[in-house]
């Protein structure tokens, strides 16, 4: 077989890459995998039961063993619904200028140290396609489905990191950050700020998801979106369509409102609550009497 000829089968097949803690889990997974992929593939599992290492630094070890051009890092707590599901992620990373491709993500990212998904914007600005089950609470199973331009594919300026999608080439230029995220959170909106600084980010609505955990925002989580932030805050917020200024304002208001909530849940003074909105220019998105505010709230410690 020619390189020519070797090079065009791996367009079209999928590498999928996972940080495994659950053996039945992966197991699963794996199943579904097989039964619905529709293309060739290879699994790379990296079994990190005893968490020592932290998943950006797993994505980059099993990364670099991959065969394929198309990677595709994922939970293991998953089931994915749709048939033939690598063929459609092979067809849309056939776009050049498609970088990342998720399953859920947000047309804006807030400079206020948050996810991917900022409060107090309007709906709309969510694309997802997602059946999300709840670990850590006892709402029942949700289909959250938002396209409100009714698309195929629409863009974003981060994905969730449930589910992501890209080529070799792409990963070769930019590495999860291993250097400042140590732990499990964060990787997906660094990747998404990484990769669309130069190509185009992506939610596909063509595949269905279902997760089993809605996530866990533990202090650890916290800490290491401040760390992500502290990367960021010079090039935040970022939009990716025209938003309203009285709704950016309002979104980063409900976002600050919620950090500022959670600094003092996990036992930050309020001088130290003070620091991260100086830290972190948020001003430039409260502007100057909201600012002003948010610390008057700090010193009555309402949040």
């Amino acid at each position: 077989m020619s390189r020519l000829t070797g090079h065009l089968r791996n367009k079209k097949m999928i590498s999928i890459i996972i940080s495994s803690s659950n053996p039945e889990y992966l197991s699963a997974v794996k199943k579904n995998i097989d039964a619905t992929v529709g293309i060739p593939y290879e699994v790379l599992s990296v079994d990190n039961a005893d968490g020592k290492r932290g998943i950006c630094e797993v994505y980059n070890d099993a990364g670099a063993k991959a065969q394929y051009d198309v990677l595709c890092f994922m939970h293991e707590d998953v089931i994915l619904h749709t048939q033939d599901w690598g063929k459609k992620v092979v067809e849309i990373m056939r776009d050049p200028e498609i970088g990342l491709l998720g399953i859920a993500g947000s047309t804006y990212k807030s400079l206020t140290p948050g996810g991917w998904a900022c409060l107090g914007i309007e709906e709309r600005r969510i694309k997802d396609n997602i059946l999300q089950r709840h670990k850590f609470s006892d709402q029942n199973t949700k289909h959250s489905y938002h396209n409100s331009d009714n698309e195929h594919l629409s863009l974003v300026a981060a994905v969730d990191g449930v589910w992501l999608c890209t080529r070799k080439n792409i990963f070769e230029e930019f590495k999860f950050d291993e250097t400042r995220l140590k732990r499990f959170h964060g990787y997906d909106v660094d990747y998404s700020l990484q990769v669309g600084y130069k190509y185009k980010v992506g939610v596909t609505f063509d595949i269905l998801l279902e997760h089993f955990s809605e996530g866990n925002y533990s202090k650890e989580w916290l800490h290491e979106i401040l760390v992500l932030h502290e990367k960021y805050k010079n090039y935040l917020p970022l939009a990716v369509e025209d938003i309203p200024k009285k709704e950016l304002r309002r979104g980063e208001k409900a976002e600050a409102k919620t950090l500022m909530k959670k600094l003092s849940a996990y036992g930050y003074s309020r001088l130290e609550r003070v620091k991260v909105l100086w830290r972190y220019n948020l001003f430039k998105v409260l502007g100057i009497k909201l600012f002003v505010l948010f610390h008057v709230n700090i010193i009555l410690n309402r949040y």
